[in-house]
Formats: structure tokens, C-alpha cells, sequence
């Protein structure tokens, strides 16, 4: 398979694990330098990239692409830019020339809904968002939810949070959504048209009420009236999306549908809305077996998901507690069994968000090859991970298995031994050494960050990842995406 593929944005959960996953997967995947998918707040060049598209690109079997990428530039610059609608509109539309132009070729599109933070952070946000985003959230949330339950509370809630904010900020926020929702509404009409084999929309940075939730409504309600159901989806998460699609692309080509069945660590705790979500748990990991183009099953499955979920309100991973291994004899003896029995076994590690359960991967790693995992993830969201842990558990069925095994590796690496550990001595121990550097932008300690990050994995993580595999493991170096201490690129060798 030729894959011809226009990534989110340059990082490494975006793009790099996509190129990881089609090399499991033997796929001959054609992209763009990652110096023209733009830089943060920084907009690719849409118009070379649709030229790329039409030449290099032109002859691949099946195109993977973000929709933010090819008509805004990039995730973080359809939160930011100024595109007016009508030019983004026209920029959709010229995915029906892509089809008449190779009618046979597969097209699978990635788009993601507009996220609203609660927080005061405006690193990949409009500026205003320092200052007023908390009460945006506020206003958003509580307006939605008064609208869905009629609790004069709610409405008294949304009154205060907006007159907090100038009116003018408002209006900015209400255009931009406004704006996207139209965009996404056009890409779900040209589904229905049949020039997508695919379109998965998404949600990142959600909540149980608010205007994301409306416009999830709205968009539900254009794919029923459309008749896009066998072609586009609603679903949570982002970074991960073009995982999906690929993984959703793999699946077609079986004759039978994967069946998968589910294994909760903390059933009882199933319904539980993890953070940043905007539905029950549950909900979220039936919706993307669904979209991974599987059936979900109780028995005699083609994969077993254990799912590492949280006993109660999801936490953060970087303020986790050590609790009792014991805890978890019932997930291992389950995970035991099914290894055993010969099912290909993945775990997504959802207890905390944000990183890994380190008492969880300290179990996982006493036995050989992360006791048979097949696929492993615990980072960002609920949904980044169990998109990501789907994904490559599908892929890796014929696939091949020192990619596979590589994959892995650099998942626990970067998901637990950067993620939930040495991310927090950085902001402890090194960053409080440079009086001008800060979170998520390490500015002058970016080095220091950087080689102290390389150090302490290769010191502390390192060893019994690599036990657990009987793999010497080097990491030549650590990088910071954005140059943001939130996420890590990790260069390693693995023997």
C-alpha cells in the first residue's frame, strides 16, 4: 500500500507515530518534510501543500490528511488565524476535485472539533485566552448546561462568566466556532456526496456541557440528515485520529470485521467521565472500535482490550500516589489468560491522564516483553491513548514484529518514563535554575531541559524496559516539540 499523508502538524504523536505505525504495517507512506507543516501558532503553506497533494502525492492508493492542515494550516492555527469563511469553504470544496481527479484512490479525512480550554493558557489559544479563557470555559459550560436541563443556577452562572469577558472576546470566540462548525458541516455534506471513504471528526479538551457538546450535537444531526453514517463519524480525541484512519484503512482490506472485546480494570467505574472527555468511558471506547471499522464482542474475540481505568474521578498523572500493587491482581491474572490462550492482548493505561500509572508499568515490566502486550499507551487524554493502543493493536495483527516491538517501546519510554516522571523533575529541579524559563515553554533552559531529560531516562527508565525486552535501549537524545516541556521527541536505538 502507498500511502500519501498530510499529518495534523509536525510533532510526534501526530506525525511521527504514524510513520511508526505504517512501517509495522510494511505501508510505503509518502509525506511532506516536517519544515512545511508550519510551527505552532506558525501556518503551513496550504497552497503547497494542496500542490503536493496533486504531485508527489498523486499516484498513492490512499491519502490520510488533516482538514485543519490543508484549510488552516494546522491544528493550532484553526484555533488562531483569520481565514474568512468563504476561502475556507473553497478550500473543502477542492476535495471533490481530488476525487474526480483519481476516482479510485481512498480518502481519508481527519478534522477535529473546536476545542474550549478552562485553562489560563494561551500558548495555542487566541492571546486573549491568558487572560479570560477560565471564564469563557465558565460561560460556555453553564450556558450549554442551562440549555440542556433548565437550571436557573446554571443560567445565573453563564450571566456572570460573560460579563466578566469584553464583549468583543466573546464575539471573537462564538465567529471562530461558528466558522468551524460550517467547515465541519461542508466536510460532512461532501461524505454524503461519496468523496470521502472517511471522515472522522473529533473532540479534544471537552466537558460534559458546554458549546463543544453543541456543536457535537449539531454535527450527529448533519451525518444522520446527510446519509453519512457508513462514511462519517463523531467521536473524542485528536492527535490520534490519523492512527484511526489508518488502522480503519488496514481493517477494510479483511474480509471479517476484528472483534474485540473489553476488559475494564475498575469495571464498577466504567461510566466515569475521564477528563477532558465529554461522555461516559464507556461510551468513548465502543465509539472507537466502532470507528476502527470492529465489532465489540464478549467473547471469543480477534483482540482483547484491557483497559487500565481510573477507581473513581480521573486524576493527573504527574500528582499520582503509589497505591497497593494488589490492586491490580485482578487486571494481570485476566491479562495472564488471555496472553495465554494466544489472543493478541493490548492495554491502554487510562487510570491517570496526562501519563502512565507507574505502579501499573512497574508490574507490566517484571515479565518478558511487557508481559505479551501486543500494544501499549498511557498518554494525554483518554482518547489520545485509547485511539493510539487500538491502533497499533490492529495494525500490528501481520505486521511486523520488531517495528512493533520498537513502537512499544518508545511508548513507555515516552509515556510513562517521560510523561510521569521526568517531565515533573524538569519543572522541579531544572527550570527554577533559569529565572526567564517557564511551563509549557522551556525558553532558556530548553537545553538543560533537554540533556537532563536524556539522562535521567536513560538512567532510570531505560533498565527495566529494557529487562523486560532483553534489548539494549540508547537514547541519543530529547527534544520539545514547540519548544513546550508538554510532550517529548525522543531519538533512541534499540538493539
Amino acid at each position: 500500500m502507498r500511502i500519501a499523508f498530510l499529518p495534523l502538524d509536525g510533532r510526534p504523536v501526530t506525525r511521527g507515530a504514524f510513520l511508526r505505525l505504517a512501517a509495522i504495517a510494511g505501508a510505503d507512506v509518502l509525506t511532506p518534510a516536517p519544515e512545511h507543516l508550519g510551527d505552532l501558532k506558525r501556518p503551513a503553506d496550504v497552497e503547497g501543500l494542496w500542490a503536493w497533494l496533486a504531485g508527489p502525492g498523486a499516484h498513492a492508493d490512499l491519502v490520510v490528511a488533516s482538514a485543519e492542515l490543508l484549510i488552516y494550516g494546522g491544528l493550532v492555527p484553526s484555533r488562531v488565524g483569520h481565514e474568512p469563511l468563504d476561502r475556507c469553504l473553497a478550500l473543502a470544496a477542492r476535495w471533490g476535485e481530488a476525487r474526480r481527479a483519481r476516482p479510485r484512490r481512498r480518502l481519508y479525512l481527519s478534522a477535529s472539533n473546536l476545542r474550549l480550554p478552562r485553562t489560563a493558557d494561551a500558548t495555542e489559544e487566541p492571546d486573549y485566552w491568558t487572560e479570560y479563557g477560565p471564564d469563557i470555559f465558565a460561560h460556555s459550560y453553564d450556558d450549554d448546561r442551562y440549555a440542556a436541563t433548565g437550571d436557573p443556577t446554571s443560567r445565573t452562572r453563564a450571566a456572570a462568566a460573560a460579563a466578566a469577558v469584553p464583549a468583543t472576546v466573546l464575539a471573537d470566540v462564538r465567529w471562530r466556532r461558528e466558522r468551524n462548525l460550517a467547515v465541519l458541516q461542508r466536510l460532512v455534506e461532501l461524505a454524503g456526496e461519496e468523496i470521502f471513504d472517511a471522515l472522522l471528526i473529533g473532540q479534544d479538551d471537552a466537558a460534559e456541557y458546554g458549546w463543544t457538546r453543541r456543536d457535537l450535537r449539531a454535527l450527529a444531526a448533519a451525518v444522520a440528515s446527510c446519509g453519512a453514517g457508513s462514511r462519517a463519524w463523531v467521536t473524542y480525541g485528536t492527535d490520534e485520529l490519523a492512527a484511526r484512519l489508518l488502522a480503519r484503512a488496514l481493517v477494510t482490506e479483511r474480509r471479517d470485521p476484528p472483534r474485540v472485546q473489553v476488559t475494564y480494570s475498575a469495571p464498577a467505574f466504567r461510566d466515569v467521565i475521564p477528563r477532558y472527555e465529554g461522555q461516559a468511558l464507556d461510551l468513548t471506547v465502543t465509539s472507537h472500535i466502532a470507528t476502527a471499522g470492529c465489532g465489540r464482542v464478549n467473547a471469543s474475540p480477534d483482540l482483547h482490550l484491557f483497559v487500565h481505568n481510573s477507581p473513581g474521578e480521573q486524576q493527573e498523572a504527574p500528582q499520582q500516589a503509589p497505591y497497593p500493587r494488589s490492586e491490580l491482581d485482578g487486571l494481570f491474572e485476566a491479562l495472564t489468560g488471555g496472553v495465554a490462550s494466544g489472543t493478541p492482548c493490548a492495554l491502554a493505561d487510562v487510570r491517570y491522564s496526562n501519563g502512565a500509572d507507574c505502579t501499573c508499568v512497574a508490574r507490566l515490566l517484571e515479565a518478558p516483553r511487557a508481559s505479551g502486550v501486543c500494544a501499549y499507551g498511557g498518554w494525554n487524554t483518554m482518547s489520545n491513548t485509547l485511539g493510539m493502543v487500538l491502533a497499533q493493536a490492529l495494525i500490528s495483527v501481520g505486521g511486523g514484529e520488531r517495528a512493533n516491538r520498537d513502537f512499544t517501546i518508545l511508548r513507555f519510554l515516552d509515556d510513562w518514563g517521560y510523561q510521569a516522571v521526568v517531565r515533573q523533575r524538569l519543572l522541579q529541579e531544572v527550570l527554577p535554575r533559569y529565572s526567564r524559563a517557564g511551563y509549557p515553554d522551556s525558553g532558556p533552559a530548553y537545553d538543560a531541559c533537554a540533556e537532563a531529560a536524556r539522562a535521567w531516562l536513560q538512567e532510570t527508565c531505560v533498565p527495566p524496559i529494557a529487562r523486560s525486552f532483553a534489548v539494549p535501549i540508547v537514547i541519543d537524545r530529547v527534544g520539545f516539540p514547540w519548544k513546550r516541556l508538554f510532550h517529548a521527541a525522543l531519538d533512541m536505538r534499540v538493539g
